[in-house]
């Protein structure tokens, strides 16, 4: 699982998934990324663990140790270049408590992924 620390997302811990498509694609290094890839990002809220703190106090005095907390969101990149050839090419959903989120919030995805167009607007990177 990769830990992204974004400006803004310290607080969480986040995974990063994709189907047969997309993780065929992120191992041979294709890009852009074929049509049918679907990439899902789960983000949990950090919390402190206050016996994995304790324990660890004694050998490495201050040690901060983090684990999952609540599920913060999911949310799912889907790519299919004539349908989101606006947005590169990629379709963008967000879900909190299983309910998706409205347009306006959709609409600020493909302008955060702006800066990873190198790597087809993806930001994560295959971890063997």
């Amino acid at each position: 699982m990769n830990q992204l620390l974004i400006p803004g997302m310290a607080d969480q811990l986040r995974g990063q998934f994709g189907n047969e498509i997309a993780i065929k694609a992120i191992k041979a290094g294709t890009l852009p990324y074929p049509d049918g890839a679907i990439i899902v990002a789960i983000h949990w809220m950090r919390v402190s663990s206050e016996f994995n703190n304790t324990v660890l106090n004694g050998p490495f005095p201050g040690t901060q140790s983090w684990v999952v907390g609540s599920r913060a969101n999911i949310q799912v990149m889907v790519k299919d270049s004539k349908k989101y050839a606006a947005s590169g090419g990629w379709g963008f959903a967000d879900f909190t408590d299983g309910k998706p989120g409205n347009l306006a919030l959709h609409e600020t995805c493909f302008p955060c992924h702006a800066p990873a167009k190198d790597r087809d607007y993806v930001f994560a990177h295959y971890a063997p």
